[in-house]
């Protein structure tokens, strides 16, 4: 048992009771260790809103070591768990969620209107990035 199992857990009941801007905060408010667990959970659900949820609090969170997660999420399937992981890489602007984004332009899709899609927001965000990380070398 993790050690911010009770406390995740009293917080994800409360977003599905439909309180998503306490279970929000809430979450952001533990301590960063839990970060390892709340992915757990990510990775455990199926349900596309908790799971789209649980993207944006762990990005949320601003914490460095969350853009390898935020990388595996960028190949979800699920156009709103992606489009969550490059809110993430975006904000989180370093060299290694730019490298990230780059390398997702190598990503295969079944389908061409999703590809398409997905190369729209990914070039988006990668255009952010680049700006914001040079932004960050000039300052």
């Amino acid at each position: 048992m993790g050690r911010f199992q009770k406390v995740i857990a009293d917080y994800l009941e409360t977003f599905q009771a439909g309180d998503v801007s306490t279970a929000f905060h809430g979450l952001l408010e533990i301590d960063d260790g839990a970060l390892p667990e709340l992915i757990e959970v990510f990775q455990q659900t199926q349900e596309l809103g908790l799971r789209e949820f649980l993207v944006r609090v762990i990005w949320e969170s601003r914490e460095p070591g969350v853009i390898m997660f935020l990388g595996e999420a960028l190949l979800d399937e699920e156009s709103r768990i992606w489009r969550q992981a490059l809110d993430g890489l975006v904000a989180l602007a370093s060299p290694a969620s730019l490298e990230l984004l780059l390398a997702a332009r190598t990503r295969r899709f079944s389908k061409q209107p999703k590809a398409e899609e997905f190369r729209r927001w990914l070039e988006e965000a990668i255009q952010q990035t680049e700006e914001a990380v040079n932004l960050k070398r000039t300052t």
